[in-house]
């Protein structure tokens, strides 16, 4: 009896622990295309940037440089 509880336990643990290890595996898979294609630097310099340099363009300066 108990080891047919036992062996429930170690399997629901076995499949928690197989979708934990899968996910993390995705997880990696995700993040080194990220690295290798060099994409979040392409975010800033085309997205973020641009917004930026709008952003800081459009204040009203108080001073000459």
């Amino acid at each position: 009896m108990k080891a047919k509880k036992l062996l429930k336990v170690l399997r629901v643990i076995g499949k928690i622990l197989g979708k934990l290890c899968l996910a993390a595996l995705i997880f990696f898979v995700v993040t080194f295309g990220i690295y290798i294609t060099n994409a979040e630097n392409k975010l800033i310099y085309y997205v973020i940037r641009p917004f930026l340099n709008k952003h800081y363009d459009s204040q009203v300066r108080d001073r000459k440089i």
